[in-house]
Formats: structure tokens, sequence, C-alpha cells
């Protein structure tokens, strides 16, 4: 399905949105197409702050801020389970209760519901506590305060506004009790109606209405899981990306941090298909680096030009580096103001080895086969 087939109608205010669905065989099926939606940037509530304990560690945890992290519960047969931490903090490390060489790892931390639904017939042989550049701080035998089934986050309303739906919706809206489509997502246009951004939505429907835009178009009240929505802080850079993508490199720089992922989310949507190359020089400039996200924003765009995506954090750098995102190694990148950026993130340092974020990226490149020069 192209979607710059559906963006013109006769109205007198643009398509901005696609609801596109599944056909019979897998393929994109459109469902809808949207002047606008109502609380698509509404930011759920945080996951409650808890006081999770790793038991039966072996010393050498050191206690400290670890800041995004997660639990990794790890089975014989490799069925394992994530718990994202949020702001995770190791409080304190202490000789476990059993009397033994083992200490416990004191952790606080939101944590959200499980992202794998592992067999619950198959026992945890270890849990791991693992930061963002993928180190694993800790092992333990068991985690007290850690529920393997949390609730999942209040859903959230979605209001379709202006909506002219096509026929499978049609279909699907007469039958409230029946059938609605399966897999749902919300394709977001920019102006020249290129897709950048899609979400999936599913097909709650609370009810529906003659439009408050008029004519022969309706409102559709969804609701939809809270951590399926970009949230408050992706309102400003969908409106710069709306024009199209940048044209210049640095318009993440200044941005929050949020805003900045949503950048980068952005940027991921814009890689296009195309056989990866490999050789060259580039050049990652290291001034105005405010965090550890803009520093992923900076590399994309060193290899990739502006609005480019190399990875929007530890994993998903090393993800890239294996293919499929325009770029694989050999290549050479020149890192200028190398000590800029050092300083700049600073506080950004792994306690277990003391290296700074960027020295730890600088070193996994090299390792992959990247010449890093330290300009």
């Amino acid at each position: 399905m192209q979607p710059v087939d559906h963006r013109e109608w006769e109205r007198p205010f643009p398509v901005r949105y696609l609801v596109v669905g599944e056909d019979e065989d897998g393929g994109e099926l459109l469902l809808g197409r949207c002047a606008a939606v109502e609380g698509l940037f509404t930011d759920p509530a945080p996951p409650p702050r808890e006081v999770l304990v790793l038991r039966g560690c072996a010393p050498g945890a050191a206690a400290g801020w670890l800041g995004p992290a997660e639990i990794v519960g790890r089975t014989a047969s490799g069925f394992d389970t994530w718990w994202t931490l949020v702001d995770a903090e190791v409080l304190s490390v202490a000789p476990g209760a059993d009397g033994s060489a083992l200490v416990d790892v004191v952790i606080g931390a939101g944590v959200h519901p499980a992202d794998w639904h592992r067999n619950t017939d198959e026992p945890f042989v270890r849990f791991e506590l693992v930061t963002r550049r993928g180190a694993v701080r800790a092992t333990g035998r068991a985690v007290a305060g850690l529920a393997v089934d949390r609730p999942a986050a209040d859903p959230l309303p979605l209001r379709l506004v202006g909506c002219e739906p096509a026929e499978p919706m049609r279909a699907a809206l007469r039958k409230r009790c029946g059938p609605h489509p399966g897999y749902t997502e919300l394709w977001s246009l920019d102006d020249t109606g290129r897709v950048m951004d899609r979400r999936a939505i599913g097909f709650d429907v609370e009810w529906t209405r003659p439009s408050v835009l008029g004519g022969a178009l309706v409102d559709v009240l969804l609701t939809v899981e809270a951590d399926g929505l970009p949230g408050s802080a992706a309102r400003a850079v969908w409106r710069q990306w709306r024009a199209g993508p940048p044209r210049q490199a640095g318009s993440w720089r200044g941005s929050g941090t949020a805003a900045k992922e949503t950048w980068q989310t952005l940027a991921l949507y814009l890689r296009g298909p195309g056989p990866d190359r490999s050789g060259g020089e580039y050049h990652l400039d290291g001034r105005e680096v405010e965090d550890v996200t803009g520093l992923h924003c900076a590399i994309g765009e060193a290899v990739n030009g502006p609005g480019g995506y190399y990875g929007r954090e530890w994993n998903g750098l090393r993800d890239c580096l294996g293919g499929g995102f325009g770029l694989v190694p050999p290549f050479t990148l020149v890192w200028h103001d190398f000590a800029v950026t050092e300083e700049e993130l600073a506080a950004d340092r792994d306690p277990a080895t003391g290296l700074g974020y960027p020295e730890g990226v600088a070193r996994e490149l090299e390792r992959r086969g990247v010449t890093v020069v330290r300009a």
C-alpha cells in the first residue's frame, strides 16, 4: 500500500493519519484516514517506585545510580524474561542473610511489566541486573519483591477526529459485538505523504459519533495501551519533522532526552531499503552532546547524514554494526572534540570498568572493526 495514494481528499484540511490493518494474506489494508488525533501525546503515569533485592550475588557490585536498566530472568532453555527498570539505583550492597560470602544487592526503581511471556513451568536459574550498555552489574539466584506477573498500566483514550472509514472499518463499526480488525496501526504522515511514524493501537472502540468536522466523517474513540503512545515530548519533534526530514545536522540539540528519543524513532522510519556500504571516513561532531541519547543521535548523523539513524542506545548500536542500517565495518570514524564529549558525559561512567560512556562506545566500535580517531 502506498500512503501517498491516500493523502488527498476533497476537504479543506489535509489527511494526517492513516489507520492500517492486515488483509487475509497479511498484507497492508487501509481501514480509514483521519484529519487529526486527540490524545496521541498523552504521558502515561510512571510506574511506582519499588525496592528489589537481588540475592546471592558475588561480591563486587557497588552502590550508585544506573538510570535505565533491566532485570533479566534466565532459564536453562533460553526462555528469558525482561523487566524494564526506570531510573534505577543500587541503594546498597549488604552481606547475604545466609552467612556465606555472597551479597545482596538492593535496587530502587520503577518497574514496568515483563516484556516477554515465558514458559511459566520452567524455573529461572539466575537473575541479572543489566545496564543500558549491556553490562551485567550483578547476578543472583533470586529477586525479592519482583513479581513475575505485573498488571499492565490502564489504557488511555485516543480519539480519531475527522475519520473517513474504509469498508473494512465501517463493517467492524457496524458489528460492535462482532469481530474487529486484528492488528491495527496508526500511520502518521508528513506534508509530502511520507509515513514518519507507525503506532500499534489495536481497535478497542468505545464509541463512534458524527465528526465535529462535519460532512460524512466520524469521530472514533479508542482505548490504547499507555506505553504505545509517543508522549508529550514528541509533540514538538513531530511538528519539526512534519515538513520533512531534517536537512541540517544537529536539529536534536537543545532538546530533552525524551524528545531526542522521539527524534531517533522518526529517524529509524526514515531509513529506506538498500544495500549496506563499507569503507570511507566519517566525522562525528563531539561538541554540544548533552547526554547519552544525543551522542547516539550524533553517531547516526555522522554515518547516515542529517536525520540519520545508527542505533538509539548501546544494544541498538551493536545491531546496526551487524548490517541493515546503511554502513558496516570496516570504516573510519573521526571523533572530533572527543575530550569534550567525555567531559560532558563524565557523570555517566561505568563503576565496574571506570570507563566513561564515550570511551566505552569507542572501544566497542573498535572491537567491531571500526577505526576510531579521537581528535
